[in-house]
């Protein structure tokens, strides 16, 4: 009896470290894909073969339709992806022009002025003053360009309203005769009616409504003689804060 367990248990360390062998094997065998080695040959045998793929495909395209016909849908593909991106990228301007415009709907008349001499600054202009009030003339913005040109600047904070012509009459009076402007600029968050726009026009006066504004607003150039630069940004002033001189 006690042979028969002494012999049980000698067998037993022996079947424990045959199980903990057949494990590591199993282990060895199983790591060679898992290793950073393994999934380099993994990724460069995929790429080999959709190469292979690739090469073999175009040469029964070639054989079937000729090199010719097969430049030609190459060819209309690559317009199609180009058309495709063109108008992807005019979408997200359309709406990054949207959400800057949408800023000035919450801004004051007074703010507002001083958001138009803040882009008159960033674009380089001199001697930026906003002088909007009781009593200034029909002006609200006065500055320089870089040439030393006189701009007077009116700001319509109309949103979701119209700039009639008589609005923009009084304006050309004023702009030309009372400040000496050399630019007259009539700056709207709004529109103009289709007659104060065609009289500004034959007064040679700057029509910016909302369309143009946001583009204003992204950095464009809508002044004549002056560059827009791509400096930064210019956000709404805040209402404590004075205009740019």
């Amino acid at each position: 009896m006690v042979r028969r367990g002494s012999s049980t248990s000698d067998h037993r360390p022996s079947a424990r470290r045959t199980r903990r062998t057949r494990a590591r094997r199993a282990r060895g065998r199983s790591s060679g894909l898992s290793s950073p080695g393994g999934r380099v040959f993994a990724w460069l045998g995929g790429a080999a073969l959709a190469a292979l793929f690739f090469v073999d495909l175009v040469q029964g395209l070639v054989s079937a339709w000729g090199w010719w016909t097969l430049s030609l849908g190459v060819s209309v593909v690559l317009a199609a992806a180009g058309v495709w991106f063109g108008f992807r990228a005019n979408k997200i301007r359309q709406i990054r022009r949207a959400v800057e415009v949408a800023v000035v709907d919450v801004l004051s008349p007074a703010e507002f002025e001083r958001h138009i001499a803040a882009l008159l600054t960033r674009d380089g202009c001199l001697q930026v003053r906003v002088v909007g009030g009781r009593g200034d003339g029909g002006v609200d913005v006065l500055a320089r360009t870089p040439g030393m040109a006189r701009i007077a600047v009116q700001c319509k904070h109309y949103p979701g309203r119209a700039v009639g012509p008589s609005a923009v009459r009084d304006f050309n009076g004023c702009a030309w005769t009372d400040h000496g402007a050399d630019v007259a600029l009539l700056v709207t968050s709004g529109r103009f009616t289709s007659a104060a726009a065609d009289f500004g026009r034959r007064h040679r006066i700057q029509m910016v409504d909302r369309e143009l504004l946001a583009r204003w607003m992204v950095g464009e150039q809508i002044l004549p003689g002056i560059r827009a630069p791509w400096r930064r940004r210019t956000d709404a002033l805040p209402a404590s804060e004075e205009a740019p001189r």
